[in-house]
């Protein structure tokens, strides 16, 4: 059996593929393939396999109709065959799937298994934004890019709904079983995705591993802005070196502070009603997709464009800089 894990964005992929990567011998002796392929780049068949995989990136690049993994994914699988493989990437999420689906042709449909785990909305909406806030990548500023991105949303609600991308999977993979999972950490196994996510394609940890990790703690609206002006000042790579370290500093970390709570609430309702076809027929034993959002009396009361969010900000950027300038 071959698993697709297409990963999306912000569900604990990385964490899983690093700790794949890192014990592909251990995990082979219980029965999982971490494939190589796309994983190595096939001109440098020496070089070290990387977490994630770059078939994506292939395919997003890609001139040709050439495909140099076509034939190498089917090869390795019918090496492997006997084993439980997997492939991982958080890209092929939002990747063509049509052109995703070539790669696997060679792969009998009753074969393969495709799987990705669903996040609440606005969790999801408010790490995305995180995520290209610290980058540097937010085209407009903060309030203008989460208004028109709700208006989006609103007007086509297929950008975020689980029943859109279902129908894009099945169109792109007919004959082939959807498993989608659930990213609640309360509900998952030891509350850790790599566990979790090993139980459902039936894999077995070895003795003694993951072990316990406390989640990352979700950095400040204020701080991934601050990150992303060293971002764009200084480069990527400087800002991710500066994320890594331990910062002590309350206005540093904080969840909930992107939207507003009517804008919460109006998010995880609207798409809750365009998925509730895809929450019948995958979780039928929930009454509701995702449990509601569990907000204490200071996210309540969030507002962002307020006196104390500037105050915020300010305070990061200092934080940040003073990093920088730290070295």
């Amino acid at each position: 059996m071959l698993w697709l894990h297409l990963g999306m964005p912000k569900t604990g992929s990385t964490a899983l593929q690093g700790y794949v990567r890192k014990n592909t011998a251990a995990l082979a002796e219980v029965g999982l393939r971490y494939m190589e392929t796309g994983r190595s780049r096939p001109e440098r068949p020496t070089r070290l396999a990387i977490s994630h995989n770059i078939i994506a990136f292939h395919l997003n690049q890609a001139k040709s109709a050439d495909d140099p993994f076509r034939e190498p994914m089917f090869r390795e699988y019918q090496a492997h065959s006997d084993q439980t493989c997997l492939v991982s990437s958080e890209m092929f999420y939002g990747c063509d799937l049509q052109k995703l689906a070539q790669i696997f042709t060679e792969i009998p449909s009753r074969d393969l298994r495709i799987t990705f785990y669903c996040r609440r909305y606005s969790d999801f909406f408010e790490a995305d934004y995180k995520q290209r806030a610290k980058n540097g990548r937010l085209a407009l500023g903060g309030s203008t890019y989460i208004c028109d991105l709700l208006d989006r949303i609103k007007a086509n609600p297929e950008i975020y709904s689980f029943s859109a991308k279902m129908m894009k999977i099945r169109a792109a993979f007919p004959g082939v079983t959807v498993v989608p999972l659930m990213y609640e950490r309360a509900e998952m196994v030891r509350g850790h995705v790599v566990d979790d996510f090993m139980s459902r394609i039936g894999v077995n940890l070895p003795e003694g591993s993951p072990p316990d990790q406390p989640s990352n703690q979700s950095q400040s609206r204020a701080a991934s802005e601050a990150f992303g002006v060293v971002s764009r000042a200084m480069g990527r790579k400087q800002s991710r070196q500066l994320r890594r370290r331990v910062i002590d500093d309350p206005v540093m970390v904080r969840r909930h502070d992107v939207l507003e709570p009517q804008e919460r609430a109006w998010l995880d309702d609207f798409l809750a009603k365009q998925d509730v076809e895809f929450r019948q027929e995958f979780f039928s034993d929930r009454k509701e997709l995702f449990s509601p959002a569990r907000l204490s009396a200071e996210d309540q009361m969030f507002r962002r464009d307020t006196p104390e969010e500037y105050e915020a900000l300010r305070k990061a950027s200092e934080v940040v800089f003073r990093m920088a300038l730290e070295g």
